[in-house]
């Protein structure tokens, strides 16, 4: 279990991060994305940055045992990562925009959610 959730880890590390500086940066897909959902360029660079701190914070937990600051930071990361994914998923539902636009947003909330339930049953 605990090398399931380190590969989780790495995956969650990757997306987020990459996706973070993206909107950090604010490309030029990240800003249409972000008009389209009616944020600010602020607003947007915001989620980019907790979405690295999150992605950062998620594999610290690789070298979490038991109940240390890192496991603890690994745990909060996990699930803040979870909720912003979940609300990423209202927002494109709320905009009236088909599953494809939420699915991946979904789909790394279960990610994140996994990777927390498998550290803390460890």
């Amino acid at each position: 279990m605990a090398a399931v959730a380190s590969i989780i880890s790495i995956m969650l590390f990757l997306v987020f991060v990459s996706a973070g500086i993206q909107k950090v940066t604010f490309n030029p897909l990240m800003s249409a994305g972000a008009s389209r959902l009616g944020f600010s360029k602020s607003a947007y660079q915001r989620i980019g940055l907790l979405e690295i701190l999150g992605g950062v914070g998620v594999l610290v937990g690789l070298a979490a045992t038991g109940t240390s600051m890192l496991a603890i930071i690994n745990d909060a990361a996990a699930g803040a990562l979870t909720i912003l994914m979940i609300l990423a998923s209202a927002t494109h539902m709320r905009h009236g925009e088909k599953w494809k636009s939420y699915a991946p947003a979904l789909g790394l909330a279960v990610l994140a959610l996994l990777e927390l339930v498998l550290r803390l049953s460890a």
